[in-house]
Parts: structure tokens; sequence; C-alpha cells
């Protein structure tokens, strides 16, 4: 009797220990993770680019007496080239660029019956550029030192002067970044080039200067 009342004991203490020793066994669920959300990134606008450029300019040769004087425009297209470097700081690009053109812009007239042909060709520029960015657009402005290889030639007379004339050059453009590494960009700029030797063939002097848009395409490294 006594070994059937400790079994029946023993029964009672093991059945009251299962739930415990169940809850013990009970495979905790993993934590639920947080989803990460992806954000786009803003573009970068710092590094070395390249490119090439094609627009018209409106070049303007403008001289004093003895009368008459010679005010004459040498409207033509340009096709060049340019590179330059970028820094990038919380949207605030700024950097230095240098340009090299050529114009088509070869003009013959008259003034005061005396035939003249006039033309500038080779050209460039080296500048500094501010701007800012918002994302893949830049709004910028520039402006530094530049020349132009100018020349006009007395047609009656036989006599040329050519001359390479130094000055300054301003303007402002918007860039915008189609890829991660091309950009086209869209500016216009003023350049003062003043006294040029080249007057010297009508026996006068003078000064040039030119404003220009020009269309553009780069590549970022």
């Amino acid at each position: 009797m006594k070994s059937m009342i400790f079994g029946a004991a023993g029964i009672l203490v093991s059945a009251g220990a299962l739930p415990v020793f169940a809850a013990d066994m009970a495979v905790a669920e993993p934590p639920i993770e947080t989803p990460i959300v992806e954000t786009a990134g803003i573009y970068d606008w710092g590094g070395f680019y390249v490119g090439v450029n094609g627009g018209y300019g409106w070049t303007n040769a403008d001289s004093g007496g003895p009368a008459p004087a010679i005010d004459q425009d040498l409207g033509g297209f340009a096709l060049g080239a340019f590179a330059g470097y970028n820094f990038f700081n919380n949207g605030w690009v700024y950097g230095v660029e240098a340009d090299v053109k050529h114009d088509f812009n070869n003009e013959r007239f008259s003034s005061g019956g005396t035939r003249y042909e006039a033309e500038t060709n080779w050209g460039g520029s080296v500048r500094a550029r501010l701007g800012y960015a918002f994302d893949r657009t830049l709004i910028y402005g520039t402006g530094g030192w530049a020349f132009t290889r100018a020349e006009l030639r007395d047609r009656d007379a036989g006599v040329t002067e050519k001359d390479t004339a130094h000055g300054w050059t301003v303007g402002a453009g918007v860039e915008q970044a189609f890829t991660d590494t091309v950009a086209g960009r869209v500016e216009y700029r003023y350049t003062d080039y003043g006294n040029s030797d080249i007057f010297d063939a009508a026996g006068r002097r003078g000064d040039l200067d030119s404003h220009s848009i020009m269309l553009g395409v780069s590549m970022k490294f």
C-alpha cells in the first residue's frame, strides 16, 4: 500500500513540473527588424571634367577718329573645348576652368570709302567659377582673364595688322548632370579685350569686345 501511495505522489509531482519544464523549453521569437528606408543621394559635382562647346559670338570692332570711325559687328559661330576642376561643399560648387575656341566671323566691310576685312580667330580664357547646386542642377557665375587673336586688313592698301588682345570676361550659366559622369550646359559671357593694335591698319585706335552664348557637354572623372 505504501508503495502505491508513493508511486501516486511521484506521478502528481511529475505532472506538476511538466508545465514549468515546457515553459523553460519554449523557443524565444526573434526580434522584429526595423526596415531600412533608402534615400536618394545628392549628386557630387566635385572632380575633374573636360568638354566641348559651340555657339555664337557677337564681337564688335570700334575705333575713334580720325573720321570716319570703324564700328563693325563681327558676328559668327564658334567651336571650342574646355576643362576644369570643381570642389563641392554643402551645395556650393567652386573651382577653376580654362577654355579655347575658334571664331568663324570673317567680315568684309567699307568705312569712308576704304575696304577692310576683319576677324577674330583663336581665343580663350582662364576663369574662376562659383555656383550653387540643386542636386543635379547647377547655377553659376564665372569670371577671369581672356584673350583673342584678331586681324584687320586694308584691302585697298594691302596693309594687315594682327594682334593678340588681352582683357577680362564675366558671365553666368546653368549646368545639368544627365548621368553621374555626363553634364550639359548653357553659358552667356561678356568679354572686353580692351585696346587692340589691329586698328593701326586703318590709322586709328580702337578696342574689341564681345557677347557670346555657348552650349556645351562635358564628362566628369
